[in-house]
């Protein structure tokens, strides 16, 4: 993608070149009527790749950004349908106060979930049983409270998974 970027400059760069180098473009249209067919021709062939990529260097760049990667989060990590549903709700209610690079969060009120600390957060299952516990309990520890019951049931063991997924990655 950056070489088909860097490539469309340099040609529209010795497109305005080659027009300067003619006259500007009262010579480049006066040799456009004064040259032979085939010269005719190449000059709008010149034109044409350069309109073509003009069109389809932003078409690509619009394509790759499109929601086939909702499933992908930060560093590459697939995501299930659940953990998925939990980064959303991570992202609407948590990431006001938690860092977490997984969301492009960066809260500082709570605790950065990417920075692991203590054996019960060692494991997947420990990361998930420690923010399920959270957030049915709530903490009253660091520079704010969070208050318990955030995500009842189902929700919250689908933020509890996400976290667990992508805390540390």
């Amino acid at each position: 993608m950056v070489i088909a970027i860097v490539l469309f400059w340099a040609l529209l760069g010795l497109g305005v070149f080659f027009v300067a180098m003619r006259g500007g473009p009262r010579g480049a249209r006066a040799a456009l009527h004064t040259e032979s067919a085939i010269g005719q021709r190449v000059v709008i062939l010149g034109v044409a790749v350069l309109v073509a990529f003009g069109v389809a260097v932003p078409t690509l760049v619009l394509a790759s950004n499109g929601e086939h990667k909702a499933g992908v989060a930060v560093g590459g990590l697939h995501l299930s349908a659940s953990e998925q549903r939990g980064r959303d709700l991570f992202a609407r209610s948590c990431a006001v106060c938690h860092t977490l690079a997984a969301v492009k969060a960066v809260g500082r009120i709570g605790p950065n979930l990417d920075v692991r600390v203590g054996a019960d957060i060692a494991t997947a299952s420990g990361r998930r049983a420690l923010v399920l516990n959270a957030i049915s309990e709530g903490r009253a520890r660091g520079l704010g409270q969070m208050p318990a019951q955030l995500y009842q049931g189902r929700e919250a063991e689908e933020v509890a998974e996400f976290v667990a997924a992508v805390a540390g990655h």
